[in-house]
């Protein structure tokens, strides 16, 4: 499922990322690849604030919806 429709305070893990090209590479760099756990913290405004390796970033929905994941 992709990551926009996991419940906050959920954690799931990583499994594909459908995002291309320089997307795909910022993704990477901040350590969003499969395999790795995720979390969402909150919502605003359809964005979402997640927790990777121990940081909290802020993902677009645009970018969130490329990223599927598997509780």
């Amino acid at each position: 499922m992709p990551l926009t429709m996991l419940s906050s305070g959920r954690e799931a893990i990583i499994i594909d990322c459908k995002a291309e090209g320089s997307t795909k590479k910022f993704l990477e760099a901040l350590g969003i690849v499969p395999g790795v756990t995720i979390s969402v913290i909150s919502r605003i405004k359809g964005n979402l604030i997640v927790r990777v390796n121990g940081t909290r970033l802020a993902l677009n929905k645009g970018i969130a919806n490329q990223l599927l994941v598997q509780v």
